[in-house]
């Protein structure tokens, strides 16, 4: 199964955001490469659209998050997403709001979400790839937490919240308050991204990396999974194993299990 976006996935604007979905694996991709894809109002509608397609198709087992061009996603559009000269604020407030809600949708989507960071990822672009559940960077690519460039805040699309976790509160103070770049080899060495690849096989290493995790779960059990890891971040040991003794017992109930079960017992006759 093979579809493109188009006016029935809400993403017509000039295909801002492109969707397809081959052999069980979803792709959605930033296409405003003359801008380096940028996080404009109507982003936000945009990608919850590709999301919510691709969630309810039973076909889909895993999306890659990428860009088209030289960036990401090259974070806030400051022409349109930040008029601060607009009397509107509450009309911008909303717009803001939209955008910093990618960030828990990403984190709480069903289907596993690999980042293939193709290029710049800057700011909110950089937060998104952060809020995917794997990432893996062409040689091109980059993180840039540029928010004091502009006199923003740091505390961006849950950055304070996420780069910590990733790579400790220390040095993740050190790149946000610096405004750093990190190029592809020092993500990997911070643990950022899984690997580094040329820019000509990056969708074909995230894809590779999308059918091990179809091969090592089905589809309810990689959602179980990763509701798991996420809740596993706020939780004490306690909760978080109630979680995953009643998520495990329904895996045991399910035509999947009972499959993959038997072929794995067949194997011991």
């Amino acid at each position: 199964m093979s579809n493109t976006a188009s006016g029935d996935t809400a993403t017509d604007d000039a295909s801002e955001i492109l969707v397809d979905l081959t052999d069980r694996i979803g792709r959605v991709t930033f296409n405003r490469p003359a801008m380096r894809n940028p996080l404009g109002p109507e982003t936000a509608h945009h990608l919850n659209a590709a999301f919510d397609r691709l969630e309810r198709d039973p076909d889909c087992r895993v999306i890659i998050l990428t860009g088209s061009g030289a960036a990401f996603c090259g974070g806030a559009d400051v022409k349109t997403l930040l008029n601060v000269e607009d009397d509107d604020m509450e009309f911008q407030l909303g717009v803001v709001r939209d955008c910093f809600a990618l960030t828990k949708r990403v984190r709480e989507l069903e289907l596993p979400v690999i980042a293939a960071i193709n290029g710049h990822a800057v700011g909110g672009g950089a937060a998104l790839a952060l809020a995917c559940d794997i990432a893996i960077a062409s040689t091109e690519a980059n993180y840039y937490f540029a928010f004091g460039r502009i006199g923003a805040s740091g505390a961006d699309m849950g950055c304070t919240y996420m780069l910590p976790r990733h790579i400790g509160a220390t040095k993740a103070a050190h790149l946000i308050l610096t405004g750093a770049t990190v190029n592809a080899d020092k993500g990997l060495e911070l643990g950022l991204f899984v690997d580094v690849v040329p820019p000509d096989t990056l969708l074909a290493a995230a894809e590779d990396i999308a059918r091990q995790i179809i091969d090592a779960y089905p589809r309810r059990a990689a959602a179980n999974t990763k509701s798991a890891l996420f809740r596993a971040e706020s939780t004490d040991l306690g909760t978080c194993l109630s979680y995953e003794a009643i998520a495990q017992n329904y895996m045991f109930r399910t035509r999947e299990h009972k499959e993959r079960r038997d072929a794995f017992l067949k194997r011991w006759d």
